[in-house]
């Protein structure tokens, strides 16, 4: 009896220790996915659009390859960012209905749709958070565009994806960022990963699909600004 008891409370601590899908105790994973939760703090003008807006964002990776997906209120739209590390090349892609449009650019440039945060300056501190098990170290971020007030970054680097952040204002970070704050096309997102998961990801997942209209970034900017000022002015 006393074996059985000591068996369950090994079963419950391991089970404990494992929460958010994570293994982080037992190595650094190099592949599966991260889910983000999505929260949109209260500023003028955006109230109205939040509830067309995700709630969560999703991150796949392998062999140092990501691709970011965020899809918005019933599909309507779909934002995807894909990072290839072999060829150096970054690709945003976005469809709204049945329009559907590329960007091609590689990591030398600044990511698409984060126009408003070039001016950012970060402060490394040595206070760390455990977020779905792993040790991150936190950041401060200062980027007047974006908040008026510093705000906190973590990263870890027990996932093991090399120019993880190439796709977003942070390139500089040696690190898989779990918290952090971004303003996207005007859009002001917190993002925290809730899941972390080691599992296969299918080579098809980094695939560029063939349909979709290989654009200039001024001519995706201007689509994607006339969505965001409302989803009718964008299908005319």
């Amino acid at each position: 009896m006393r074996n059985t008891i000591i068996a369950v409370v090994a079963l419950l601590i391991t089970l404990t220790t494992i929460s958010c899908n994570s293994i982080a105790e037992f190595g650094k994973i190099n592949e599966g996915k991260i889910v983000y939760a999505i929260e949109y703090p209260k500023e003028e003008g955006q109230t109205s659009l939040v509830s067309l807006l995700p709630e969560t964002m999703e991150m796949k990776f392998k062999g140092n390859n990501t691709v970011i997906n965020i899809t918005g209120f019933m599909k309507v739209f779909n934002l995807i960012y894909v990072s290839n590390f072999k060829t150096r090349t970054n690709y945003s892609l976005f469809r709204i209905m049945n329009q559907k449009m590329m960007y091609k650019a590689d990591f030398s440039e600044y990511p698409f749709g984060y126009k408003s945060m070039h001016n950012i300056k970060l402060t490394y501190t040595d206070d760390t958070l455990t977020i779905c098990g792993y040790k991150c170290k936190k950041i401060l971020a200062y980027c007047p565009e974006a908040s008026e007030l510093p705000y906190e970054l973590y990263y870890t680097n027990d996932i093991s994806i090399k120019c993880p952040n190439t796709n977003t204002p942070y390139h500089n970070i040696d690190g898989v960022l779990l918290s952090f704050q971004v303003r996207l096309n005007n859009i002001s997102m917190n993002m925290r990963a809730v899941e972390v998961v080691s599992e296969d990801v299918d080579d098809t997942e980094f695939f560029i699909p063939d349909d979709y209209q290989s654009v200039s970034r001024e001519e995706l900017e201007a689509f994607v600004d006339s969505y965001m000022k409302g989803p009718s002015s964008a299908s005319r």
